[in-house]
């Protein structure tokens, strides 16, 4: 059996697979939905002051109380338990290694001299507030080792 090829058929056909090989590289790629959880400049720096004003009425680090929409959610290890803030201002968005960093500048209690800090907002719902240098230790897959206490020897 002869299979006779039609020029017109063979048209179409050259045509459909050109289209389909041009528009492969449109819609079969990776797609990145990371901008989806990047909160608005306004709302991040909101939840910055939500985590400030935590801090500064002596709660620790974790959820923010109270029903802030959305929640938000403070990470710093770097805080002291026993130390609380007088005062502090937002400088306001600044470069970073995310899309969302500010800077502020904290006067801790009992100090005269005031610190200079950088925070980073990731998420929607909840908010997430990380200081600088956790946020570098969770990206980096980085963190502090426990040390174990070698044991005494026994005395005989």
């Amino acid at each position: 059996m002869t299979v006779v090829c039609n020029p017109v058929h063979c048209e179409l056909c050259f045509r459909i697979l050109l289209l389909a090989a041009c528009m492969m590289p449109f819609g079969c790629g990776p797609i990145d939905r990371s901008s989806q959880f990047i909160p608005s400049v306004t709302v991040a720096e909101s939840a910055v002051k939500a985590g400030m004003e935590a801090w500064k009425k002596g709660e620790p680090v974790g959820l923010v109380p109270g029903l802030t929409k959305p929640a938000v959610q403070v990470v710093d290890s770097h805080r002291k338990i026993a130390k609380q803030i007088d005062s502090y201002e937002i400088l306001g968005e600044v470069p970073g290694n995310a899309p969302r960093c500010f800077a502020v500048k904290a006067k801790l209690s009992g100090s005269e001299t005031t610190e200079r800090l950088r925070y980073i907002v990731v998420g929607i719902d909840p908010l997430w507030v990380f200081r600088q240098e956790d946020y570098d230790l969770i990206s980096h897959w980085e963190h502090p080792m426990e040390v174990k206490q070698k044991e005494e020897p026994a005395d005989k």
